[in-house]
């Protein structure tokens, strides 16, 4: 026999589900201990579930803060005296570079594919990749993230 069929066996040596439920009958011996039971499981696995999703809240909220801190700095420099031009205008001028990038990747591999060497293509291709993964940042930085909205969060920007 192989392994599945000895762990779900329901012969009288029994497998390792069935000998698990043997066991449990034999501990509980009335139907209130077995209700008994079964509660402290469910109780076990909500308490389970509860303490996962929190530990995801903690994280967004932790992806929340460093978003606004990034946020905060940059409205510091823009705000600030001292500040030079290059000083407030860097963020947005590589923001410009990266999606000028971009976009004039996309047009050279959609209208000029002909003109890219075989072995070049897939190195294009994965710069074109990192350079959108980048652009979808600098959107999220410069327009909110969109985090609530896949979620449905309502009066999430």
């Amino acid at each position: 026999m192989n392994l599945i069929s000895k762990i779900f066996a329901g012969t009288k040596d029994g497998g390792l589900v069935s000998s698990t439920g043997t066991i449990v009958d034999s501990l509980t011996t009335t139907k209130g201990e077995k209700m008994q039971l079964d509660l402290e499981l469910r109780k076990a696995e909500w308490g389970y579930i509860n303490e996962a999703r929190r530990l995801e809240n903690e994280e967004r909220g932790l992806i929340l803060q460093d978003k606004d801190s990034a946020r905060k700095m940059h409205r510091q420099v823009q705000m600030s005296d001292k500040a030079s031009r290059l000083n407030k205008n860097v963020s947005a001028y590589l923001a410009l570079i990266t999606t000028a990038l971009s976009f004039a990747l996309f047009f050279v591999i959609l209208f000029f594919p002909e003109q890219l060497q075989e072995g070049g293509q897939d190195i294009i291709i994965y710069i074109l990749g990192v350079l959108s993964a980048i652009v979808t940042q600098v959107f999220s930085f410069y327009f909110g993230s969109s985090l609530g909205k896949e979620e449905g969060s309502p009066g999430t920007p």
